[in-house]
């Protein structure tokens, strides 16, 4: 199954301007007619659409469009520092990692065409490291994806692991040392390897598809999901795995009955370390829910009528953004970590699609 998949992300986002107030970044995807993906061989089909990068503060104010390279211009996230806005796009024909300023400006190519060479067509699939120092992604030839690890700005790219086949869904811990990574190479196991050049060990052997795996912030634990739709966690050592939900019923979003492949929509770790926001199915319909690091406390958040997804908690784990659809798309939306009520924060003619947040200024 190939992916073009944002991953567990510790995406914050970024503003034009230094704010008082945190701001959401966000994919805006348009279409016509009805959204249709399916699985095909070598990749995934989709109905032809457009996307576009905003932003907007968490109060609802301030809609701006970030930037627009045309085609699908997608999957928002930021460097720590709030200086650099990362994203992926098609514009090319290809799919390729690029950076720009908070005001949209100084568009660069991450994924290098000399490293790219003949064989790597697409770069997607990206992950910065929590220090803003590497980037990690994933580069494919059309049948098979290697992940990569580089520099921030791009530079000193390099294939993790080539001999294991085909991988991606990475994510790097805090301190940068170790790469968390899946992929069909392994019946989606999760795989860790030391950097710069370890031996990647299997750390779930026992549990094929497994996905999107995200480090906490102490780095001694990888939170996870399985096809099972469960939510999972295990030591960064290999030890003490655990599954922290039953009958969640959740893996992918889907922007219409008819996307059948959908995209991976991973729970997300509060930046304190205390809790996880995730989504679960209850009464056949997907809400917010909350959880300690540990699965303990469990408690539903949102009681929407339409289904959510894209939980991201607030840089100061107060607030948890999420979508949830109003006719025909999906729309930003923000709730206390502690419960309440829901603020909408947009209404807009296409879908919210990928999310993060931008930590307020000084």
């Amino acid at each position: 199954m190939r992916c073009l998949w944002a991953g567990p992300t510790v995406f914050l986002s970024c503003t034009a301007a230094a704010s008082a107030e945190p701001e959401l970044v966000f994919s805006l995807r348009s279409w016509e007619g009805e959204y249709e993906t399916e699985d095909i061989p070598g990749g995934v089909r989709i109905t032809p659409c457009t996307a576009a990068i905003h932003a907007i503060r968490a109060d609802g104010t301030g809609l701006r469009k970030v930037v627009d390279l045309g085609a699908v211009t997608d999957a928002p996230g930021c460097s720590p520092d709030g200086r650099w806005i990362y994203f992926q796009s098609n514009a090319t024909g290809r799919y390729r990692i690029y950076r720009c300023r908070p005001d949209g400006t100084e568009v660069t190519s991450l994924a290098r065409d000399e490293f790219l060479g003949s064989r790597w067509l697409d770069a997607y699939g990206y992950a910065p490291s929590v220090d803003g120092k590497r980037i990690a992604y994933t580069v494919h030839d059309g049948s098979v994806g290697n992940v990569v690890v580089a520099n921030a700005d791009g530079s000193e790219p390099r294939l993790v692991a080539p001999e294991l086949g085909y991988t991606y869904m990475a994510a790097l811990s805090p301190a940068g040392d170790l790469l968390v990574f899946s992929g069909p190479a392994r019946d989606y196991r999760l795989l860790l390897a030391p950097l710069p050049q370890g031996e990647p060990i299997l750390l779930t052997a026992d549990h094929p598809e497994s996905f999107a795996p995200q480090f906490t912030p102490d780095g001694r634990t990888i939170v996870f999901i399985r096809r099972d739709g469960e939510v999972y966690r295990i030591g960064a050592d290999g030890t003490g795995l655990r599954r922290l939900t039953e009958g969640r019923g959740y893996v992918e979003f889907r922007l219409s009955p008819q996307d059948r492949h959908g995209s991976t929509d991973a729970p997300h770790l509060s930046p304190d370390g205390t809790r996880i926001a995730y989504i679960a199915v209850r009464d056949g319909v997907p809400n917010v829910w909350v959880m300690g690091i540990d699965g303990s406390g469990q408690r539903q958040l949102t009681f929407r009528g339409t289904p959510c997804g894209r939980v991201r908690f607030s840089p100061d784990s107060s607030q948890i953004a999420f979508v949830s659809f109003v006719g025909k798309y999906p729309q930003l939306f923000t709730v206390s970590a502690e419960g309440g009520e829901p603020r909408q924060l947009t209404n807009l003619d296409g879908a919210v699609y990928f999310l993060s947040w931008r930590p307020a200024g000084d």
